[in-house]
């Protein structure tokens, strides 16, 4: 009873952090919401055979953001949506981060419950919900490759299916020359030229205070070169979670390969995390990842490079819209034949939402 208890609890806070309705008539719904995210971090990088070692300390953005999200029933099973979030990420040019405001989301679109749900423009893609073990702020034992987000995407998604979602977008590139007059022309050389992906995540309750999410996606991205090159990333990765009361634990493995042929290069990852996370009361959770890649890049010759990373972090969650963390890892990267560097990191976060 008291493992239910403190589920539920965790549930209640979770849906507590959401936005605030600013206006809701006739089946037309306007939400605002955001987050002021703040870090202070500890970083220190140490090579071998080298007896110093760089460090520094910094406060900053964590990616605060702010946004509205509309919904309009336009039928008993068919509606609008729209979403516009910004960001201070853009031309950062100091260590705090904050940047420019840009408009980091910008979509539309239509859905239904039986049909699915179509949308177009600035949009992370259902890629972004493969990975299982992100339960850090911060630190995360590795990234996969697969491409999240795009400026100009179409997608689709299904989740006519009790716990099961399916989709598929395709990518438009975005950064063009510009001619004497600053009109775009042309797509420029080694940018995305277009790209596309497809991902499914079935998530089920296999018994009473249980739960289990798998999850495989895949892209490709394909970059302008010159007439007779060919330049590409084909990605893909697999995840698997599973909870039992309290206690969350699961794995992530991720690939990918780019081929530029412009550059005769190719470039190889493959990589897997696990993690685990345990909810100790309502508000306070402890939680850590370990992962292993390797990264071949092959010209005239190949270099490898093997890297692990791992971290402990904990949270707790003062209020139900305030939330602060505390994350230490280690990162070691070792070229096959040369040097071995170590970054380790310890960072505190303070987020506000409304």
């Amino acid at each position: 009873m008291k493992k239910t208890l403190v589920a539920l609890a965790v549930t209640a806070f979770a849906a507590s952090a959401s936005a605030v309705t600013v206006y809701e008539n006739e089946g037309s719904k306007i939400d605002f919401d955001g987050s002021l995210r703040l870090k202070l971090d500890k970083n220190w990088t140490k090579v071998s055979g080298e007896k110093s070692q760089a460090g520094h300390t910094g406060l900053g953005n964590d990616g605060s953001r702010f946004g509205v999200r509309a919904k309009h029933q336009i039928a008993e099973d068919f509606y609008a949506l729209g979403r516009l979030e910004f960001r201070f990420d853009s031309n950062v040019k100091t260590s705090d981060k904050f940047g420019d405001l840009n408009t980091k989301r910008a979509y539309v679109g239509l859905g239904s419950k039986q049909y699915g749900e179509l949308t177009f423009g600035r949009q992370i893609t259902i890629a972004d919900d493969i990975a299982q073990v992100g339960f850090d702020y911060v630190y995360g034992a590795f990234d996969n490759n697969l491409t999240t987000a795009g400026n100009s995407v179409v997608r689709y998604d299904y989740k006519g299916i009790d716990g099961l979602q399916v989709g598929v977008n395709y990518n438009f590139g975005t950064e063009y020359n510009k001619d004497k007059d600053g009109n775009f022309t042309d797509i420029a050389k080694g940018k995305t030229k277009n790209g596309y992906g497809a991902g499914v995540v079935y998530s089920f309750a296999p018994a009473e205070g249980q739960s289990a999410t798998v999850a495989a996606g895949y892209t490709r991205d394909n970059y302008v070169t010159e007439a007779n090159g060919r330049h590409y990333k084909d990605a893909w990765a697999v995840g698997f979670k599973y909870g039992i009361n309290q206690l969350t634990a699961g794995f992530d493995v991720a690939g990918d390969y780019t081929k530029n042929r412009p550059k005769n290069e190719d470039i190889r990852h493959l990589g897997f995390r696990v993690g685990a996370k345990y909810q100790v009361t309502p508000a306070v959770s402890i939680y850590g990842n370990y992962g292993h890649g390797q990264q071949k890049v092959k010209t005239t010759s190949t270099e490898t490079t093997n890297y692990d990373r791992f971290m402990l972090g904990t949270d707790y969650q003062l209020h139900k819209n305030v939330l602060t963390y505390l994350e230490g890892a280690i990162t070691t990267a070792k070229v096959k034949g040369g040097d071995k560097t170590t970054n380790s990191g310890v960072t505190v976060g303070l987020r506000v939402f409304w």
